[in-house]
C-alpha cells in the first residue's frame, strides 16, 4: 500500500485526448539497479512493451529451479554448521530459522490457506517460506509433522544456491543444485573454489531481499484481484536509506541497504573462517520477531531484537490546540483552564527504519499510542490506549497497522490473505516519514494543576487475534505433533511488548518552569516533524501544517544553521504545493537554493506543484532531472512518465514508464502510461495488445471503492480511521 499523491494527468498523445488518474507515490527511495537503461540507450525509440515476466515453473510461486533438487539436501545445514560455528550459532535464533511449519504463527496461517483454496495454490507460500517442500513436490499433498522438510526455515542452502535474484517478489530468484565443493584447508584452490559457489554475487544484492520481502496477491494466489501485499522493498526505493533524496529535502542521512540494517558486523567467537578482522555478517536477521524469541525462550536474542526497536520511532507532544483553535506550538506550557476541551497532538517520526514501521505482514502488526494525563499528584485523569496490551481492540488506541478487508467490508485479522479484497487504510509510517495522533481532552472540573501529559509507542510482533490464532493452532493435535517432531515452540506463548519511544509534557497552571526529564529534539524539528505530518492530513485539515511550519523556521533562523532551514522551507514548499499554491511553493523553492544547493527536492518540488496545476510541459524537465538522480524511485518515474504523457510527449512517457518498470514491475501506473503511449505512436498491435493486458492485470479493481464503503457503513471507527488525522477521544480515569 504506497502512499500517493493526488495528481489527476489529462493526457494528450498525437491527436487522442486520453484521461489517467494517476497517484504518483510521494514517498521516499532505492538505490540506482545496475539494469536501469541509461537515458541515452537506443532502446528508448523503440515501440515495444516492457512487461512483468511471471516464472510459471512453479506458479503461483515467482522461483526457478535449474538442476535436480533434493528438499532433505536443501533441509540439511549439517555440513555447513561443522565449519561455519558462528554464523549458525547467529542463525538459529532467526525468524529465517523458523520460517516454515516449524512456525506456529505461519502454520496457523499456511494450513488454514491450504484447507480455504487448495494444496497447489500454497506454493505461492512455498517459494518463500518451504522451499525444501516445494522442490520435491511437497506442497501439492498434505504435510505431515514427521517431515523434517517442514522444519528447514529458509537454509544455508537456499539463500546460498541462489544464482540469481528477481525483484517481482512471491520467490523471484533462481535457485541452482550446482553442488557446493568442499574445501580441504591445505588446498587453497578448492576453498577459493568453495568461496566463488557459496558466495554468488546475488547475495550482495537488494534483489535477493526483494525476491520474498514483496508480494502480490492475484487469481493465482486464491484471490479475486491483484492487490499489493507484503513490500518492504518499495518505501526503501522511495527513501534516503536507498539514495533518493527527491521527495523531501532532509537532514544528512546515510545510506543502508538490508544487509547493512539487519546483518551488521559482529564478533566470531568461534573461529568461523569467514570472519575477516574477527567480524562476521550477522546471520540473526534482527527485526521486530520479540515474540519469537520469546517463543524460543531466548533472552539474549529478546534482549538485542527490542534494542533493535528502541528509538527507532521517535514520540513528541507536539501541539495543544483550545477550543478557539489557539496553538501552544510545541506542547509545553501550554494554558489550560478547568473545563476546557483542548486537543493534544502527537507527533510520530520514523527515524532509522528503511522500510514502512511497523514493516512486514502489516494487517497483522501490532504497534500502538499509549497517552497519559496525570493530575499535580501523579493520579490518573485520562488516557488512551492502555487497555490494549491486554485487549488488542481499545477504541482509544492510535494502531499502526494497515487493515484489509474481505468482500463484505468487514476486517479480516487473522492472515486470512485469500480473502483480501481492499486495503482500506494504512497507518505504518514511511522512512523519515512522519504521522500525527490527535487527542480530546475534556478537562475536569477542580483537577490538581499542572498536568503532566505521557505519550509511549508500544510495539509487538503480532496483532491479539493473530496472536489467537496461532494459540488455538499450537493446542491441536497437529500443533502438539509438530511440537514434538521439531523445536517445541509454544504459540501461546505471551508475546512481550516494547516501548519504543517515550514523551512527556507539562501544560496547565504551574507548567512553565517544568521540564520533561529527558532532552527531546530541538525544538525546530519537533514543529517541522508536526507540519510534515500535517501535510498528509486530508485537504481540509492540510493547513493546519502552516503553522507549525512556519514556527519552525523562526526556530531554525534563530539558530543560524544552513541545513535546518532549507529542511523547513522545503516542507513549506510541499505544502504550497499540495494545496495548488505554486507560485508560492517556487518562492520558497528559490529561497532555499542557496542553501542546499544542486539538492535533487529541489527539481522534484518545482516539478511536483507544476503536475498539480496541470502545468505539464513545465513540469517535465525538473522532474527529468531528479529522476535521473534517483534511478532507482519508481515514484520519480510515475511521476515523468505522467508528466511526459499528459504534456503529448508519448515517446518521453514511454521511455520514463519503462525505467520506472525496470525497478516496479507491477506498477498500475507506469503500465498504463507505457499502453497509452505506445498507442498514441502506433506501435505494433502486438505490443499494444501485451501492454494493454499487463495493466489489465494489475490494475485497482472496480469493487474496491464499494468494499471501502461498506466499511465504513458498518465496521464501527472504520471511517474514522480511513482519515489520516483524526481525533481520538481520552477517557476519563476521574
Amino acid at each position: 500500500m504506497r502512499r500517493k499523491s493526488a495528481v489527476l494527468g489529462t493526457v494528450l498523445l498525437s491527436s487522442l485526448a486520453l484521461a489517467i488518474s494517476c497517484a504518483p507515490s510521494s514517498g521516499t527511495p532505492d538505490p540506482p539497479p545496475k539494469t536501469a537503461a541509461p537515458a541515452d540507450d537506443p532502446a528508448r525509440d523503440r515501440t515495444f512493451a516492457t512487461l512483468p515476466q511471471s516464472k510459471l515453473d512453479l506458479a503461483p510461486a515467482e522461483t526457478v529451479l535449474k538442476g535436480k533438487h533434493r528438499g532433505k539436501e536443501l533441509a540439511d545445514g549439517s555440513e555447513c554448521e561443522g565449519c561455519h560455528a558462528d554464523v549458525a550459532a547467529a542463525f538459529r535464533g532467526s525468524a529465517h530459522a523458523f520460517a516454515s511449519f516449524n512456525n506456529p504463527v505461519y502454520r496457523a496461517a499456511v494450513d488454514r490457506f491450504r484447507a480455504d483454496v487448495d494444496h497447489a495454490k500454497s506454493k505461492f507460500c512455498g517459494g518463500c517460506h518451504d522451499i525444501s517442500l516445494l522442490v520435491d513436490g511437497a506442497m501439492d499433498k498434505a504435510v505431515e509433522p514427521s517431515d523434517t522438510r517442514a522444519h528447514a526455515g529458509i537454509g544455508c542452502r537456499t539463500c546460498h544456491g541462489i544464482e540469481e535474484a528477481r525483484i517481482d517478489g512471491n520467490g523471484s530468484y533462481t535457485l541452482t543444485a550446482e553442488p557446493f565443493p568442499m574445501p580441504t584447508q591445505s588446498d587453497p584452490r578448492s576453498i577459493a573454489a568453495h568461496k566463488a559457489r557459496a558466495a554468488s554475487p546475488a547475495l550482495r544484492t537488494t534483489a535477493l531481499c526483494a525476491s520474498c520481502h514483496r508480494a502480490f496477491l492475484n487469481e493465482g494466489t486464491g484471490n479475486a484481484h491483484h492487490l499489493i501485499g507484503q513490500d518492504d522493498m518499495t518505501p526503501w526505493q522511495q527513501s534516503v536509506f536507498a539514495g533518493s533524496r527527491v521527495h523531501v529535502l532532509d537532514e544528512e542521512v546515510p545510506e543502508q541497504d538490508c544487509r547493512g540494517c539487519h546483518m551488521p558486523r559482529i564478533r566470531a567467537d568461534r573461529g568461523d573462517p569467514v570472519a575477516k578482522d574477527g567480524k562476521i555478517a550477522s546471520h540473526a536477521f534482527l527485526g521486530g520477531h520479540t515474540w519469537l524469541a520469546a517463543m524460543r525462550r531466548d533472552p539474549d536474542v529478546l534482549a538485542k531484537t527490542r534494542a533493535f526497536l528502541e528509538g527507532s520511532v521517535s514520540i513528541d507532544i507536539a501541539a495543544v490546540i483550545g477550543a478557539d483553535g489557539h496553538r501552544t506550538l510545541p506542547a509545553d506550557g501550554a494554558p489550560l483552564a478547568a473545563g476546557e476541551r483542548v486537543v493534544l497532538a502527537v507527533t510520530l517520526r520514523n527515524e532509522r527504519v528503511g522500510h514502512r514501521f511497523p514493516g512486514g505482514t502489516m494487517d497483522a502488526a501490532d504497534a500502538w499510542v499509549e497517552v497519559e494525563v496525570r493530575d499535580a499528584s501523579g493520579a490518573l485523569v485520562a488516557e488512551a490506549g492502555l487497555d490494549h496490551e491486554a485487549t488488542g481492540d481499545d477504541p482509544t488506541a492510535h494502531r499502526l497497522r494497515a487493515l484489509q478487508v474481505g468482500d463484505d467490508g468487514k476486517p479480516r485479522l487473522e492472515r486470512q490473505t485469500e480473502q483480501f479484497r481492499a486495503p482500506v487504510f494504512n497507518h505504518t509510517i514511511p522512512p523519515r516519514g512522519a504521522q500525527v495522533v490527535e487527542y480530546g481532552l475534556e478537562t475536569p472540573a477542580g483537577v490538581a494543576f499542572p498536568l503532566r501529559v505521557i505519550a509511549r509507542l508500544r510495539h509487538r510482533t503480532r496483532s491479539l487475534p493473530v496472536f489467537h490464532a496461532a494459540c488455538e493452532a499450537s493446542k491441536s493435535q497437529r500443533g502438539k505433533a509438530f511440537r514434538g517432531a521439531g523445536f517445541d515452540l509454544d504459540g501461546c506463548t505471551p508475546e512481550p511488548v516494547t516501548k519504543v519511544a517515550e514523551t512527556e509534557a507539562w501544560i496547565g497552571p504551574g507548567s512553565a518552569g517544568r521540564k520533561p526529564e529527558k532532552a527531546g529534539k530541538p525544538t525546530w524539528r519537533r514543529l517541522h516533524d508536526h507540519g510534515l505530518g500535517m501535510i498528509g492530513a486530508l485537504q481540509e485539515r492540510r493547513d493546519e501544517a502552516g503553522p507549525s511550519l512556519v514556527a519552525a523556521l523562526a526556530e531554525a533562523e534563530a539558530a543560524g544553521e544552513a541545513r535546518p532551514k532549507a529542511v523547513v522551507m522545503a516542507a513549506l514548499a510541499l505544502l504550497a504545493s499540495r494545496q495548488g499554491r505554486v507560485d508560492e511553493a517556487m518562492v520558497w523553492l528559490d529561497k532555499l537554493t542557496p542553501l542546499a544547493p544542486d539538492h535533487p527536492a529541489i527539481p522534484y518540488l518545482r516539478g511536483e506543484a507544476l503536475s498539480q496545476v496541470w502545468r505539464f510541459e513545465k513540469a517535465a524537465p525538473p522532474l527529468a532531472e531528479a529522476a535521473e538522480r534517483a534511478p532507482g524511485d519508481d515514484a520519480a518515474w510515475v511521476m515523468l512518465a505522467v508528466a511526459r504523457g499528459s504534456a503529448a510527449d508519448a515517446r518521453g512517457a514511454l521511455s520514463a514508464a519503462r525505467r520506472g518498470l525496470v525497478v516496479q514491475p507491477r506498477d498500475h501506473d507506469l503500465l498504463r502510461v507505457q499502453a497509452l503511449s505506445l498507442s498514441a505512436l502506433s506501435a505494433p498491435e502486438a505490443e499494444v495488445s501485451a501492454a494493454w493486458e499487463a495493466w489489465q492485470k494489475v490494475r485497482p479493481a472496480d469493487v474496491i471503492p464499494r468494499v471501502k464503503a461498506k466499511c465504513s457503513r458498518d465496521v464501527p471507527g472504520c471511517a474514522l480511521e480511513r482519515s489520516p488525522v483524526h481525533v481520538h477521544p481520552l477517557r476519563m480515569r476521574r
